[in-house]
Formats: C-alpha cells, sequence, structure tokens
C-alpha cells in the first residue's frame, strides 16, 4: 500500500529488539522522500511496537538538507507533524529550501517535543550549518556513525567516504558553547540497526575533479570499521517519557564497536548536566568504566584538550581526579573519551561549568571620557592615541571589479575582529586558491562565505588549527544546483593576545598565477605575494599602567585597552573602550 513498506519498517523493530536486544530505537527515512501516507505509516509502526518497560519506539524522520546539514527530528509522541526540508517530491540536492530555524518555529508552532540531533556534522557533502543552534531543540549531536566518527578534525576512524571539513567537527561546535550531549547513530539503511552489515558495494565515486585539498576519496563505500554508533542513556525506566526525557536532559554517552558501561561526573554532576562555581573552584572529576574488551586508556577532555589519562591494563576502570589548574574563564565543559584495545570507542556526554570570575575593573563613561578603576591586583590597562587595531573598510572594487580577490579587516561580533577575504568571478570560471598564516592571536575560527559542497570535488579549506588556513575555491562554475555565487569566501574570526605583536601573512592566485591588479587589500592593490598584514602592536601604546586596588585610569581621547595580568581565554580577555 504504500512507498516505504510496512513489511520493512516491521522487520527494522524486529531485529532491533530480538536479534541485537536494543532498548530503544527509531527509524529515520529522509523526510522528502516519505509521502504523507508513508510518514502516516512510520507513526503507525512505532505505536504498534512499542512495548512500556520492554522496547521504547519514537516516530522520527531525518530532515535532509543539502543546504543546512541532516539533523535526525525525534517526537516524544505519534501525533507528530513532518515539516520537510523541501516539498515533498522536490530534491534537496536541486533547492535550498527551509532553514532549520524554519523548522524548529514549524516545532513550536505544532506544540510537539522533539529533539533535532545534528547528523554526521563534518561531512563535506553535506556539512550541518552551526551557525543555526536551538538549546530548545539541539540538545545533542552524533559522533560516531556508520560514516566514521566525527569527533574533531583529523581524529582516527574519521569518514573516508568525503571529504571532512575542519571547524565542522562535533569538538568544534562544543567551542561555540553549544550545549550538546553525545550520542551515536546508525545509518545503515539495511533494516539491521545496531548490528553486522551485509556484504554489499555501493559506488560512492564515479571519478572525476577531486579538490587538490582532498584528504583523499574511495571509489566504494567503506563502511566505519568500528560499525555503526549507538547511544546508552540513563533513563528511571524503559518508557518513552523517561528515555526520551534522558535524551532530552543529556544523560546519554555514544558508543560505537562496544556496548561499555560508562560513569562520569563532576563535581556530583552528571553527564550532561551544568553547574555553577565560583573562580578558584577545583572541579572534582569520577569515572567509573567496565568495557567489552581490555581498555587502553580513559582520557579526560576539558575545552577540547586532553587534561588528564588513566591508562587500563584489564576490562574495567575506575578513578577520582581533581583539576587543580583550572583556567581564568567564565564557561568550561569536561567530557570522557574511553578507547579499548580493539579500537571501539565511548563517549560521554559533557558537563558544563560556569565559572562566576570575579569583576578586575568598573567602567564608567561620560562625556567622552572613560574611567577605569581597578577592584584586582594585576591589571593592565594601556593608553592608544588611535585605535590598535588596524580595521579597514569593505573594499568598494568587490561591488564594481568583474574578477579578483579581495581582503579587509572589520570589527567582530564576539571577537576582536574579523580577517575577511572573499573571490568574485561574473562572467566566468574562476579557481582562487592561497592560505593565511596567523601570528601572534589567542584564538581564532573559519568559517567558508558560499561555498559550493559536494562528497568530492566541491569548494575545500583546510586548517591546522594552529594558525595555518588554506583554501581551493571555484567560483562560477555551478559545481552543484545550488552553487550560485559570484562571490565566495572566507571568515577568519580573530582574538588577541594583548601583550604580544599580532599579523596575517596571506598569499593567493587566481588560475594559478598571481594578478596584482586584481587583488586589493582594503581598496588598495596588493603588490607582494605572499604579502603581510599588520593587525596590532603593543608597542604603539603611549603609556602602560598597572593600577593598584582603587586606583583609577582616565583617557579623554583616543583607546583604553584594559585586561587582568593573565589573558588566555575569550570573556576574560582585554576590553578595548574608545572615548
Amino acid at each position: 500500500m504504500d512507498r516505504l513498506g510496512g513489511e520493512s519498517v516491521d522487520l527494522f523493530y524486529e531485529y532491533a529488539r530480538d536479534k541485537v536486544r536494543l532498548d530503544f530505537a527509531a527509524l529515520t527515512d529522509h523526510d522528502f522522500q516519505l509521502s504523507d501516507e508513508d510518514w502516516k505509516l512510520v507513526r503507525k509502526k512505532a505505536w504498534e511496537w512499542y512495548s512500556p518497560g520492554r522496547f521504547v519506539t519514537f516516530s522520527a524522520y531525518e530532515w535532509t538538507s543539502y543546504a543546512y546539514g541532516h539533523r535526525n527530528v525525534y517526537f516524544l509522541g505519534d501525533e507528530a507533524p513532518i515539516f520537510r526540508c523541501v516539498d515533498y517530491g522536490d530534491s534537496p540536492y536541486r533547492e535550498r529550501g527551509w532553514s532549520p530555524r524554519e523548522l524548529w518555529e514549524a516545532l513550536r508552532k505544532a506544540g510537539v517535543r522533539a529533539i533535532t540531533v545534528p547528523h554526521h556534522p563534518s561531512l563535506a557533502q553535506f556539512p550541518v550549518d552551526w551557525s543555526f543552534y536551538d538549546p530548545g531543540f539541539d540538545r545533542l549531536v552524533e559522533v560516531a556513525s556508520i560514516w566514521g566518527v566525527f569527533e574533531y578534525y583529523g581524529n582516527p576512524y574519521a569518514c573516508p567516504n568525503s571529504d571532512n571539513l575542519p571547524r565542522y567537527f562535533v569538538a568544534d561546535a562544543l567551542a561555540r558553547g553549544y550545549r550538546l550531549g553525545l550520542v551515536g547513530g546508525g545509518d545503515t539503511h539495511d533494516c539491521m540497526p545496531g548490528g553486522a552489515f551485509r556484504s554489499v558495494i555501493v559506488k560512492n565515486f564515479g571519478g572525476g575533479w577531486v579538490n587538490p585539498l582532498s584528504g583523499g576519496h574511495v571509489n566504494y563505500f567503506v563502511y566505519n570499521a568500528l560499525g555503526g554508533g549507538l547511544a546508552g542513556v540513563y533513563a528511571r525506566e524503559l518508557t518513552r517519557e523517561a528515555v526520551f526525557e534522558a535524551l532530552y536532559r543529556r544523560r546519554v554517552y555514544a558508543v560505537v564497536g562496544t556496548r561499555l558501561r560508562l560513569e562520569f561526573s563532576v563535581d556530583g554532576l552528571l553527564m550532561g548536566e551544568e553547574g555553577v562555581v565560583e573562580e578558584g573552584h577545583q572541579p572534582v572529576v569520577r569515572v567509573s568504566v567496565e568495557g567489552e574488551d581490555l581498555i587502553d586508556r580513559v582520557e579526560v577532555i576539558r575545552d577540547g584538550r586532553v587534561v588528564y589519562r588513566r591508562f587500563g591494563s584489564g576490562r574495567s576502570v575506575s578513578f577520582r581526579w581533581v583539576d587543580e589548574d583550572l583556567p581564568l574563564s567564565r564557561l568550561h565543559y569536561y567530557y570522557i573519551r574511553v578507547v579499548q584495545r580493539n579500537g571501539a570507542r565511548a563517549w560521554s556526554s559533557p558537563v558544563w561549568l560556569q565559572c562566576n570570575v570575579r569583576e578586575r575593573f568598573v567602567v564608567a563613561s561620560k562625556a567622552g571620557v572613560v574611567r577605569v578603576r581597578s577592584l584586582t591586583d594585576g591589571l593592565t590597562a594601556m593608553k592608544f592615541k588611535e585605535s590598535p587595531l588596524r580595521l579597514m573598510r569593505r573594499p568598494k572594487e568587490l561591488e564594481k571589479a568583474e574578477v579578483g580577490s579581495f581582503f579587509w579587516l572589520e570589527g567582530g561580533d564576539g571577537w576582536d575582529l574579523v580577517f575577511k577575504a572573499r573571490f568574485k568571478s561574473v562572467s566566468r570560471s574562476a579557481e582562487f586558491r592561497g592560505s593565511v598564516r596567523l601570528f601572534g592571536f589567542a584564538d581564532y575560527d573559519v568559517r567558508p562565505v558560499g561555498f559550493a559542497f559536494k562528497k568530492y570535488g566541491g569548494d575545500l579549506f583546510s586548517d591546522t588549527y594552529d594558525g595555518r588556513v588554506e583554501w581551493f575555491i571555484t567560483v562560477g562554475a555551478k559545481l552543484t544546483p545550488l552553487d550560485e555565487s559570484p562571490v565566495k569566501g572566507l571568515d577568519v574570526p580573530l582574538q588577541l593576545s594583548p601583550l604580544q605583536k599580532a599579523w596575517l601573512e596571506v598569499e593567493v592566485y587566481r588560475d594559478g598565477a598571481f594578478r596584482g591588479a586584481e587583488t586589493f587589500l582594503g581598496s588598495v592593490n596588493v603588490r607582494e605575494n605572499p604579502f603581510r598584514l599588520f593587525v596590532y602592536s603593543p608597542s604603539r601604546a603611549y603609556e602602560s599602567l598597572r593600577p593598584r586596588v582603587g586606583e583609577m585610569v582616565e583617557v579623554k581621547r583616543g583607546f583604553l585597552l584594559v585586561f587582568p595580568g593573565k589573558v588566555d581565554e575569550r570573556g576574560v580577555g582585554a576590553l578595548i573602550l574608545e572615548a
């Protein structure tokens, strides 16, 4: 009666419950391929197979946008609407369709309880657009599936079936401050969730052009060697309400290649929870792991870095660790990574600690005069006659020129400034390649603008995460049906380190050659390749002060840069004031 087929749905749930003994499962077919009748069938079968205390099911589908990435949508109840990324019968490969924000608006309007889970987020074929985030629905993120592992750029078992984009991984979303629990997913498309895979060979790449920055390609789909991912939840009972609440509260961990047991807390807060601590607090981390194989190591990750690890010699590891070196910052997150000797992995959801950092100074501004009163020792104030940042306007040539490369610096929203790179070609196809090296900055990010994403052969950039970004971008070639913009580029938000000189070194080529006449820094032609752009120098300060507690620093004309003695994280760093 239907395109999906009731028998195949029954096989899916029967395999999940009886063959591999999963406690809960959900079928997530592509939304644009589900007719209204198909969606009725999905919900009907989820209701039929739900057995409280034995087996939990959820009505769900995969929101399959090529423009914004894929999100799996899970509902608490079965009376749930389907809001497709494009209209039924259309192709998301050919139409931009609706945005995640419109998906969330539709869910709110329907008044249903739902969770949207970003799915294989770093794949260049359909990467998740992390500029969209709604903490009311994006409660979880997929860290592993049949495609591979998406924890961080360059991690073991990364996906070989598509190029992978830096700054799109789970670690990058957490670095943005997003509160996301970690889950594993299947995406096997074989009615065998959580189980072994059929011996099938699927064509993955038909040959053709590959971007020079590609990390390699495979002609046939290669499964994740560890299999598909799974999620373990801490629920009070095996019911829809309890499991959904555990997922929503992020009391969940991800596994791939194993079904180990993982317990993790920070200061008594369970995985997925948030707490508030005072500056100087030393968090207590507790971990207990029971594996199915020998455990190689258990690692504590704080703010994206391994800060402690315990090696294993058996199938269980338990320890208590005190973080005695918590950096001065307002927000921290911790999670656990477990690695077995057979390669299998597990990840806890994070615990977030909001740190109440003591105020270092009080600012008062009136009639063009800025006054800063020190509240603590170790404060530094630097007076500048003119802005210490070298900002420049968007080049007017960007609108007028037919082809060219354009660079400039703007003030940043939450960052000190943003390096902008744009490449334009109106009437013909052009290939732009180059790189930017960053010197003296405390932190940075990279955000592509107008890229055409493909499995292989689309626009790409690489990032070492320590100051070197490279790009290879094709403009005007219509790499995909969604590739329509004559202007593409990169935004690189930058954070200064106040006591260090900061500059950028940029090289750029169009169709294999440097073309100075069509390369602009601001509205000035670039004469050299590579060229340097000096951004900030503390030596330009005409007065540097270290006020005592209660002392006032005043500036009537010019700029005042104020920062604590220890500056290494966003949120507690420098504040630039203009009088």
